[in-house]
């Protein structure tokens, strides 16, 4: 009877776990797919309003939601010009969202394996990570594979970008 119950009790982790990593899979495409532009572009528009406008017009705290404001606002403003050029012009927006999946992916897999670099050193005790994707000791070859392999990541995450560009 105990067996039993063990077995349940390890089935029952193992669904749970199955599920947790496809929802965390799930939610780190999406992430990929629209988060990492959307977090440049209001990172970058917080970045220059700051010190040329921000300061300048208020003081104290009221700088920081002036500039939470015109990031959100650089975000709308963003949303609806890829949807507009999407809408009016569909060969460049192809091409514009595929070079923007592929930017987003060079920089969210060198930081995500900075953020698991310390998960990754349990296992592999001599792995350290220094920003750069090392796949070769011949610099050029290791640079397009590496690019290559961002390519191949990007191509799907560029197809879910059109189909929710579509859906819209």
């Amino acid at each position: 009877m105990l067996i039993g119950l063990f077995i349940g009790i390890c089935l029952t982790i193992t669904i749970l776990f199955v599920k947790l990593y496809k929802n965390i899979t799930l939610f780190s495409f999406k992430t990929l797919a629209f988060g990492v532009d959307f977090f440049v572009i209001f990172f970058y528009s917080i970045y220059f309003f700051h010190p040329n406008v921000s300061v300048k017009l208020v003081d104290g705290k009221l700088q920081y939601l002036l500039n939470a404001g015109v990031g959100i606002l650089a975000i709308l403003m963003y949303g609806l010009l890829i949807l507009f050029i999407n809408d009016t012009f569909p060969t460049i927006s192809n091409a514009l969202n595929l070079f923007i999946a592929f930017v987003g992916v060079s920089v969210a897999v060198p930081f995500a394996i900075g953020l698991l670099s310390p998960v990754i050193q349990i296992f592999i005790h001599g792995f350290t990570f220094n920003g750069d994707i090392v796949l070769s000791q011949n610099h050029m070859l290791s640079l397009f594979l590496k690019y290559m392999v961002f390519g191949l990541i990007a191509l799907p995450v560029w197809r879910y970008r059109i189909s929710k560009l579509e859906e819209l």
